[in-house]
């Protein structure tokens, strides 16, 4: 089998719980991606990473010049025929729209029988995109080439309807975005909240995701409990600047914490040292209102046994709408105060009940080690 990636696969979860599997029903795996990370994360014995270009993380490509980002993706494509014509694979998987326009670009030279499986991280809008430009290029050529895929897959049922599955005749398959009980199974502590509360959000760090509203909180204490924000993931240094003013007009700078972005394998590190986390997405763009079951951070705060916020009427709603862990929350700063205090008022039965679903139900292996078994011959 053949992956190919134009990102680095420790970005994205759900590749690596993918692979991992995988890895015991093909005799070799190689992937071919774009080095935008410094890797740790240890693969299977049969799995070979073959990184497209010279190390450069995701910023500094976008700033690069025209060329030089056109020099990059006709590399990526040389690249993956390459290690397509040296492996002749009976699988090619191509994990995001880039490539797959790539894949299309080579697809006429490879002279040997395969199947094609494209898994669909983010849904690329091409409105948004600029005319002529990589991004462009690459959401046109989504739509053309369903014809010619064997199987696709998806993270989430709500962004079916943003792809030509009137012209796909293969195989599709949902995967969640869950995490994998084989990773998280071994990070989860009986961690009850004594003389702080600590709210994490992780991921990409902007607005739209109730972190004003939080930081209005954080000079109050809930039975006696201080409230510490922790932020994990990027952000930019404008939006930076901005909580840390907010922080400082309410005084609160101290209870503010912040942690970078950090390899996949360290993430489970901090998070299990929190309590709660922060599913609040407001934002309203196709991404936003399509979540459901592809943000894995949600269900990685419930594999550590966090109790999750999410915002009341969002497409995280449809999800999690009956699970006693999960509190919704509207924009007012008063309801997050209330839903802290609901979930300290039972905290250890909450959290218990979140891990329990974790292992029962919203763990990635649950709903993906039966599709193997299923692939087309």
């Amino acid at each position: 089998m053949l992956a190919a990636l134009y990102y680095h696969p420790e970005a994205y979860p759900p590749t690596l719980n993918a692979i991992n599997i995988l890895s015991g029903h093909f005799n070799k795996i190689s992937i071919v991606f774009r080095p935008h990370l410094v890797g740790s994360w240890s693969f299977p014995g049969n799995v070979s990473l073959k990184p497209s270009g010279k190390p450069m993380s995701s910023v500094e490509q976008e700033a690069s010049h025209t060329i030089s980002k056109a020099i990059y993706f006709l590399n990526f494509c040389r690249d993956l025929y390459r290690e397509s014509v040296k492996y002749r694979p009976s699988y090619l998987v191509i994990y995001d729209p880039y490539a797959l326009l790539a894949y299309r670009w080579i697809r006429i030279f490879l002279r040997f029988r395969h199947k094609v499986w494209y898994h669909n991280h983010d849904v690329i809008e091409i409105e948004h995109q600029r005319k002529f430009s990589l991004g462009w290029f690459a959401a046109r050529s989504e739509k053309s080439i369903f014809p010619a895929l064997d199987i696709f897959s998806l993270p989430t049922l709500e962004r079916l309807p943003y792809f030509d599955m009137d012209r796909f005749e293969g195989k599709f398959f949902y995967i969640p975005n869950y995490p994998s009980i084989s990773f998280f199974g071994d990070f989860r502590k009986m961690n009850e909240p004594v003389n702080e509360l600590r709210i994490i959000f992780q991921g990409r760090i902007g607005s739209g995701h109730g972190l004003e509203q939080i930081i209005s909180l954080l000079d109050k204490k809930i039975t006696g409990r201080k409230l510490i924000l922790v932020l994990k993931g990027y952000c930019k240094p404008d939006y930076r600047i901005s909580l840390e003013s907010l922080a400082e007009a309410y005084g609160v700078s101290d209870s503010l914490e912040w942690h970078g972005y950090t390899v996949y394998k360290d993430v489970p590190l901090l998070a299990s040292g929190c309590h709660v986390g922060v599913a609040v997405f407001m934002n309203r763009d196709v991404m936003n209102d399509t979540l459901g079951t592809s943000s894995n951070k949600v269900f990685e705060y419930a594999a550590l046994g966090l109790p999750v916020l999410y915002v009341e009427g969002s497409s995280m709603q449809k999800i999690l709408d009956g699970e006693d862990w999960a509190f919704p929350v509207t924009d007012d700063a008063v309801s997050y105060f209330r839903a802290l205090e609901e979930i300290i008022a039972d905290y250890g039965s909450y959290s218990e009940s979140a891990h329990r679903s974790f292992l029962g139900r919203l763990n990635f292996e649950q709903h993906f080690n039966q599709i193997p078994q299923t692939l087309p011959l």
